[in-house]
Parts: C-alpha cells; structure tokens; sequence
C-alpha cells in the first residue's frame, strides 16, 4: 500500500446493483466507504442495466416472498427520496397447460402467503389481456402486485443518492488485487492507486469466479462455482392499437417450454422485452459480445404465437450476464478465512428486484448480526454438500 493510501470503514467492490444498494446502507450507519465501480452506472457489460426488470411474488421459496415484500417498500422509500416513481405496477401471468406443476406450486405459494391472485382459463387470459394469446387447454395464474421497476434510472439515481450521503463513489476504476490483511483490507486499482478498509464486499457480477479463486475458496476445500452465461433479449414493436405499455400489459413468464420465455412490457425502449430464461452461452466476462442467431430465432418464434399484436422483428437486441451458482440461489456469506471479507454473487437473473434488501443482507453479514430473512439457502456452506443442492426450477 502507498502512503497515500487512504482508509476507509468499508470498500464495495462492484457498483452494480447489489454494491450500490450496499453503499447506501452502509453510508445510513454512519461509515465511510468507498464504491468502486470498472465501468460506468448502468453500464452494458454486466447485468444491471436495461430500461426494466421485473418485480414480482411468485415464487416457490417462502424467503424469496419475503424479500419482495421488503424491497417494495424500499422502493417505495427511493421514490420519496427522488420524488418520482421508480416502477410501475403491471401485474404478472404465469403461463403453462392446464395441469402443469408450476402452476400448483405457485398457486399454494401465493396463497399460504395471502397475495391475491386469479387462475385463468385460456379463453379468459385472452379476453382479459388481448396483448397475449394462450392455447385453450392452457391456464394462467395472474397476480396483480407485480411491477416493472426502471433499471438504469434506479441504478444511476442510488449512484446520486450514495454521494450525496459521502461515499466516495469511483467510475472507471478497474481493480487489479485485493489483499485481506488480519484488520484491514487492502484494494490497489490498475493504475496504480491504492486503498484499505476495515471491511470489503465484494459485488462483481460476472468478474466474481476470478476473484473467489484469487481469495482462495478453492484452496480451502470449497467447491463453489459460479457460471457466466450471455443471455440474449430483445424488443418488439407494438404493431396496431392494442397498448403494450406498462400499466396496459402485464409481465408474462411462460412455462410452456423447459425453459421459460418471459416479457416485459414496454417502459422506454419502443418495444416489449422478451427474452429465454438461462439460455445464453456460457462466456468469459470479458468476451466480445456475439448475437446468438438461434436464440434470437426462438425468442421471435416466441412473440409469434404468444403476442399477435408485436412485429417479429425487433428494434433492437441486447444482452446480459446471468452469473448462476450451482442451485441458482444466491451466495451471500462471510469468506470463511477472511471474516472482514462478505461475498455477494450467483444472482442467476433474479437478483435486481431485491437490490436495497440484499444491501441490508450485506451489511447484517458484515458485521455478525441477525439478517432481516432467513438466510439458509445463501450460505457458502452448501457447497459443502453437494448432492444435497436442489437446483430452482421455476423463474
């Protein structure tokens, strides 16, 4: 370290959402602390940008409820704070054959957990929402909670709100390595620079497996892996009246296929999101960026026969970076040589909704104290376990 090195309390690594969220936490308690991000806010190459995401109940795991529920209202909190709305509630179909499991599984969900919701037929879906089409032996399970919240305008708006409440904040900042010392964590950037802290989370997306293995999992016995995938997305235009704007047409996750296509209705791009749930090619973070031809091909095969009001073509095709552990449930834990060092990875495409309460999560692991959930199923220690790992199935 240099002697200019300057000290903080705590330094994120990763200013996605999940560090973001992070720093704002920690800043509320009073810390100083350092966000250090490789690129820009919401920038393309990792997994927290994009005009939408969804946010939604319907799940399987009880826990991941729970966490909706908190990161509603801390949404809601951001929204005061900015004095704009950060999402805009659209609703939610689930949508699969008539006596598909799923189906059961997240009606016994909701219901245990006393959301609202309707089951369908396929008939009334269509009458009920004339954006979509659905086979007539099929059904839906509609919750009228789900949301879209504003990706990028969030991401860059909680980069504001954390400089304003003194985080040093750092963009184009590519960390080269990071030492855990008995007190102290030392970070030096690739140009040279350099930083302690007393406490270090690392929030690296797609970058994190080479950091794990620069840590030293492995070494200590630890089969953790994460896997990169390059998830294609698309955007179709509204061809005719039918509105498909949010608040108009409800998010969709369609379980007709093993794997699940998804929609998002339209927010800022002039199209309706769509995209197939881990699909993408497994990547190295740092590979160029290559349209999957065939992906893209059943993704409009898609839109074909579940929206007969989109054009096929899209205006414009993206991608995202799904890092997925080996269940698809999140890593968030102590290392467990380094207590001053807590891990946030394996997302798996359904982390951003729960930004401001991973955050929470983060600073709880931090500092030894009781998480606001329950955190059995993110802990490293399943890892330690194999063939006990029950890998999610539903999206």
């Amino acid at each position: 370290m240099s002697p200019q090195a300057a000290r903080y309390d705590a330094i994120i690594v990763g200013g996605g959402i999940v560090g973001v969220s992070t720093a704002c936490v920690l800043a509320a308690r009073g810390m100083r602390v350092l966000l250090l991000e490789r690129y820009t806010p919401a920038h393309e190459h990792g997994s927290s940008h994009g005009d939408s995401r969804m946010i939604r109940f319907d799940y399987e795991e009880a826990v991941y409820v729970e966490m909706a529920a908190r990161a509603f209202r801390a949404w809601e909190d951001l929204a005061k704070r900015l004095g704009k709305p950060v999402f805009r509630q659209t609703g939610i179909c689930n949508l699969a054959p008539a006596d598909a499991e799923v189906l059961e599984t997240l009606e016994t969900r909701l219901r245990d957990c006393e959301l609202p919701f309707e089951r369908l037929s396929g008939p009334a879906f269509t009458r009920r929402f004339p954006q979509l089409s659905l086979p007539q032996d099929s059904e839906a399970i509609y919750q009228p909670d789900s949301a879209v919240l504003f990706a990028d305008e969030v991401v860059r708006s909680l980069w504001d709100c954390v400089r304003e409440d003194g985080v040093d904040a750092r963009t184009e900042t590519e960390v080269a390595s990071i030492e855990p010392r008995e007190n102290r964590v030392e970070v030096t950037a690739a140009d040279g620079r350099s930083w302690s802290g007393t406490w270090l989370v690392l929030a690296t997306g797609g970058w994190t497996g080479r950091w794990l293995d620069a840590l030293g999992i492995d070494a200590l016995g630890l089969d953790a892996p994460l896997v990169v995938t390059r998830e294609l997305l698309a955007y179709f235009p509204q061809v005719g009246p039918v509105p498909h704007e949010a608040g108009a047409m409800p998010n969709v996750i369609d379980y007709h296929t093993s794997d699940p296509f998804y929609c998002v209705p339209q927010v800022r791009v002039p199209g309706v999101k769509a995209g197939c749930h881990r699909t993408g090619r497994k990547v190295e973070a740092d590979d160029p960026e290559e349209v999957d031809r065939a992906n893209l091909a059943a993704v409009q095969d898609f839109i074909g026969r579940r929206c007969p009001h989109l054009s096929r073509d899209p205006v414009a095709v993206k991608h995202c970076l799904y890092t997925n552990s080996a269940d698809y449930h999140f890593i968030l834990d102590r290392h467990p040589e380094h207590e001053n060092v807590v891990l946030a990875a394996g997302f798996s495409g359904h982390g951003f909704k729960f930004g401001p309460v991973l955050g929470e999560i983060l600073a709880a692991r931090l500092f030894d104290e009781t998480p606001p959930v329950d955190m059995s199923l993110f802990g490293l220690e399943r890892f330690n376990r194999p063939g006990t790992l029950k890998p999610r199935t539903i999206a």
